[in-house]
């Protein structure tokens, strides 16, 4: 079974009260050869969230939602606070987006060492430093409009999310599986692609632009959503 397929299920139950049976075998599959369209994630898939920045030689990747939620459970275990916080976060930017990274560090004086390496690495100025920190959120460079800041505040994959298509911050952060994000950003890179293209073409032959036409994986992660859907208003209705 699909980690997606294993996530919704749990959802689901959680949500209906809703107690396994054999007949809901048949609908846990439809759901789970839908997922294996999504599950597989390519190199050019990651390359939006795997583009590193380089300062001082070291590399900084863009803040995923893993780790934003690494990043805030630590803090809260090993009681980080303050400058701490900052150190952490900003060291947490130059791990690659993988999983292996954040299970390496979960030991609190391993953290601490690499932290405290990096710090003696970078010879750089502050400016230089936010610089980069601010690509790794997404933020803008100039924050000073607050309506620009309050939809950067949870960094700009969030807040691209939330622009495409609708939600709320907590729903990306909390409750959406990392890998149905990364087909999103997929669907999203594919469909600005498509409208500069079109763009260019009606520039050079003055023809009509069309609209891009969604991606194969954008319609299996509707399918699955539409199966999800099914399955809770059918669990539900049983609890009744």
């Amino acid at each position: 079974m699909q980690v997606m397929t294993k996530k919704a299920i749990s959802k689901l139950l959680m949500d209906t009260n809703h107690v396994l049976a054999v007949a809901d075998f048949d609908l846990i599959e439809e759901l789970d050869k839908i997922a294996e369209g999504l599950a597989s994630v390519s190199k050019s898939e990651q390359r939006l969230l795997n583009t590193p920045f380089v300062l001082c030689g070291i590399r900084f990747y863009p803040l995923t939602v893993a780790k934003s939620l690494w990043y805030a459970e630590m803090c809260a275990e090993w009681e980080v606070e303050g400058m701490q916080q900052d150190g952490l976060l900003f060291w947490l930017l130059t791990l690659p987006n993988n999983e292996l990274e954040l299970d390496t560090y979960s030991d609190q004086k391993k953290a601490d060492r690499a932290c405290r390496k990096l710090s003696r690495r970078l010879h750089c100025t502050q400016d230089e430093m936010t610089a980069v920190y601010h690509k790794c959120l997404g933020l803008k460079d100039v924050l000073a409009d607050n309506k620009d800041h309050a939809d950067t505040d949870y960094g700009g994959m969030i807040a691209v999310l939330l622009r495409e298509y609708g939600g709320t911050p907590e729903k990306w952060l909390y409750e959406t599986p990392v890998e149905v994000i990364s087909s999103l950003f997929k669907a999203y890179a594919d469909k600005v692609t498509a409208e500069n293209d079109v763009g260019r073409q009606a520039a050079s032959h003055k023809g009509k632009a069309i609209a891009p036409t969604p991606t194969k994986r954008l319609k299996s992660l509707k399918m699955f959503r539409i199966k999800a859907n099914e399955i809770k208003e059918l669990w539900s209705k049983n609890g009744e």
